[in-house]
């Protein structure tokens, strides 16, 4: 994980919840590592874990296209709960040139 190492999250062991506001994705993080990357059920549906996509919004952060300060400007409800949630989202997804081509 090059770009954990290189961020202040370095060494860092946690969660990080991600709610798509009907599902979710759980991120356990061990010693600066991915240990498991699983589905998660946000429970009240959509409003807990640590930062909120809504839509496709997410694909947007994963591959690139948009940072997260973008998001949260474009889309009232992309939100993170502190700045642990957002630090750890912009070294693990930072904004860079992508390039996705359809799927035919």
């Amino acid at each position: 994980m090059a770009r954990l190492d290189a961020s202040a999250y370095a060494g860092h062991t946690g969660e990080l919840k991600l709610t798509f506001y009907r599902q979710g994705l759980k991120l356990v993080f061990e010693g600066g590592t991915i240990a498991a990357v699983e589905p998660w059920s946000p429970v009240p549906l959509g409003h807990s874990g640590n930062a909120g996509f809504p839509g496709l919004t997410f694909l947007q952060l994963l591959f690139g296209y948009r940072s997260f300060e973008q998001l949260e400007a474009a889309f009232a409800d992309c939100w993170s709960e502190n700045d642990d949630a957002t630090g750890l989202l912009e070294a693990l997804f930072p904004r860079q040139a992508s390039c996705v081509w359809p799927v035919s």
